[in-house]
């Protein structure tokens, strides 16, 4: 599908600019679940990192057990990654670890404005689940490949459970957009009605959908940074 359709590259383009524009000054810039290695292409600087030996992939690293020295990153990017966390809140206390003061973790996933929990709800194939007990969301042996879109404003959106775990880390950007572009492109799915020649006037058109993203967001970008004093727990 990415060798396919155009306008899913140029969709995620724009997203994987706003991740690497969005990370800290200074290195590493360590990408975790770097798939097929779209986001490396990218940016050739980026440490792309996952969970299974992955020919993309510079190392294999388990989240919840980050290889790195404290205060030793400067920044994490994830696309469409932490939503399938086995172990989110144990990943959480380990970027607190591990970033340096001023560090960020940056983010683009799902997130749930009306359009958001129609869409997962209704048409996706993972679960959206706000009930689920948000230290602990998985029970029992986990699918690597299941997720819970509701796990990204469960921890943070406003008031959700990162604030409450007070380990020196806070959301000092939360972008909710409606992706439309995404949508009409069908992602990596065959189906998709948006014109490679299009994409542009859809962005467009989205910025302007976003306005209300209560309503029509589908997509988040979220920039969490360590305090830059202090000591995180």
């Amino acid at each position: 599908m990415w060798a396919r359709k155009s306008s899913v590259r140029s969709v995620y383009g724009r997203w994987f600019r706003l991740l690497r524009e969005s990370c800290a000054p200074g290195e590493p810039v360590v990408e975790l679940g770097c798939g097929p290695g779209f986001f490396k292409e990218a940016y050739p600087d980026v440490l792309a990192t996952d969970v299974v030996p992955n020919p993309h992939a510079d190392r294999v690293i388990d989240a919840t057990r980050l290889p790195f020295p404290d205060a030793g990153v400067a920044s994490y990017v994830m696309l469409d990654v932490f939503h399938h966390l086995p172990d989110p809140e144990t990943f959480l206390r380990e970027v607190a670890r591990t970033l340096r003061p001023g560090g960020r973790l940056v983010l683009l996933e799902p997130w749930t404005g009306l359009a958001g929990r129609l869409l997962y709800r209704w048409v996706h194939h993972e679960a959206c689940d706000f009930d689920v007990p948000v230290a602990a969301p998985w029970s029992g042996d986990k699918d690597p490949m299941a997720g819970n879109v509701a796990l990204p404003a469960l921890y943070f959106g406003p008031g959700g459970h990162l604030e409450r775990m007070r380990i020196g880390l806070g959301v000092v950007r939360r972008e909710p957009f409606a992706a439309a572009p995404w949508v009409l492109s069908g992602g990596f799915q065959p189906i998709g009605v948006l014109p490679a020649g299009l994409v542009a006037f859809a962005e467009r058109v989205d910025r302007i959908l976003s306005l209300a993203p209560g309503v029509t967001a589908t997509r988040c970008l979220i920039v969490v940074e360590r305090a830059a004093s202090g000591r995180a727990a």
